[in-house]
């Protein structure tokens, strides 16, 4: 059998969903049939502690590769001749970008006469939210679209607010992310002693956010909810599980101290073991502006955790019921959708969350997830380019 030679480009492995997203894809495909590279653009140097390059030391029958790219534009004049020259080794049937890798898989792939795919990864429903470079990113990509071969969005969302801003490929799909159901799976005994680690006891409702600590996330948004439910949950606690800048996260901690929540929230930055923070929940909730397909909510309804969400990218469609999905930013709704749960018998929200996790196994599997992209790939090989890279790009 013929193996289809992909190369896979990603800026970085930073533990984020997306990079994660990408690991279980490689872990997941049929070695048989492919030949998988993966090219990362910035080494694990690049982001301290918080990387997942020792989590591809596991995957097995793939190939990793690290440009150590200098920060900042000037980092490309030396990063792409390198990245061209390990290309031309390799001699991919396909070249897969995800991100800020798109166009230089792009521009690569024009050069050598390889097909290219793009991979889309969030919303960007608002344009006005994001840094002038990623608007700057948004325009090119949307005008150099066409000359790609295949857009792969994570979302549905993600792909209609692509398209409003001028995105044509000639080929555009949605496969939404895959979750692996093995690891996260209802686990109690691992739940408390998680809650144990954080000295709460196993009665307490714990509602948790996870995510970054950055402004999309709405962090405000879960605070102000949070002192709404403990005026009647004074026994409530909770969680904000991820790291982000030191002078946004004291911002933070400095508002739910003014809220009255100072005894009430806990911060205990990135946590490794997440299906033990999962499964010491009572409800994750999930407060961002702009999403694509957030692996948090897919991750805690695999443990059968019920969640509530803003309607956020894909959020609406993921978890699934119209009760637990409030507008962005209306903190009383989201304290009202909280409180709803925590006011259902336990073997009620138990019942919800096992139904959610049905769900994840049947419609958002990793190995749903790893088939599509298997079969959207294996379409493309070595299909010669009949698109000429526009003049000047």
């Amino acid at each position: 059998m013929i193996r289809t030679r992909v190369a896979f480009l990603i800026p970085s492995l930073i533990a984020h969903g997306a990079e994660r997203q990408l690991c279980e894809l490689v872990r997941g495909m049929d070695k048989r049939r492919f030949e998988v590279h993966v090219v990362v653009f910035y080494g694990p140097e690049a982001h301290g502690e918080n990387h997942l390059w020792g989590e591809t030391e596991g995957i097995p029958e793939s190939t990793w590769h690290c440009l150590h790219k200098r920060r900042g534009g000037a980092g490309y004049l030396t990063a792409l001749p390198r990245l061209l020259a390990l290309l031309r080794r390799i001699q991919p049937d396909v070249l897969h970008g995800y991100m800020d890798a798109n166009l230089p898989a792009l521009l690569l792939g024009r050069l050598l006469g390889r097909p290219v795919a793009w991979g889309i990864r969030r919303t960007s429903s608002d344009v006005s939210l994001l840094d002038g470079r990623s608007r700057w990113l948004l325009r090119i990509s949307a005008r150099l679209s066409r000359f790609t071969d295949l857009i792969i969005f994570n979302s549905e969302a993600g792909q209609a607010s692509h398209q409003a801003m001028g995105m044509r490929g000639p080929r555009m799909l949605v496969i939404p992310n895959g979750f692996d159901v093995i690891r996260f799976a209802p686990a109690l005994p691992s739940g408390l002693e998680q809650r144990r680690a954080w000295n709460l006891s196993a009665e307490a409702p714990l509602i948790g956010i996870v995510g970054r600590l950055e402004p999309v996330k709405d962090h405000p948004t879960f605070l102000r909810a949070a002192a709404r439910i403990v005026q009647d949950w004074p026994e409530a606690r909770f969680v904000c599980v991820g790291s982000g800048p030191s002078a946004y996260s004291e911002t933070l901690k400095r508002q739910a101290e003014s809220l009255g929540l100072r005894d009430s929230v806990l911060w205990p930055g990135a946590c490794t073991d997440m299906p033990a923070v999962y499964n010491a929940l009572t409800v994750l909730a999930l407060s961002s502006t702009d999403e694509g397909f957030p692996n948090v909510l897919g991750e805690a309804m695999a443990c059968g955790i019920p969640c509530v969400s803003t309607r956020a990218g894909d959020s609406e469609r993921l978890v699934g019921d119209p009760e637990a999905v409030v507008d962005p930013g209306d903190d009383q709704a989201l304290a009202a959708a909280i409180s709803r749960l925590l006011g259902e018998p336990p073997a009620s929200r138990t019942e919800k969350g096992m139904a959610q996790r049905a769900r994840m196994c049947s419609e958002f599997s990793t190995e749903i997830l790893v088939r599509r992209t298997e079969a959207a790939l294996a379409s493309l090989r070595r299909v010669p380019s009949t698109r000429p890279f526009p003049a000047g790009a």
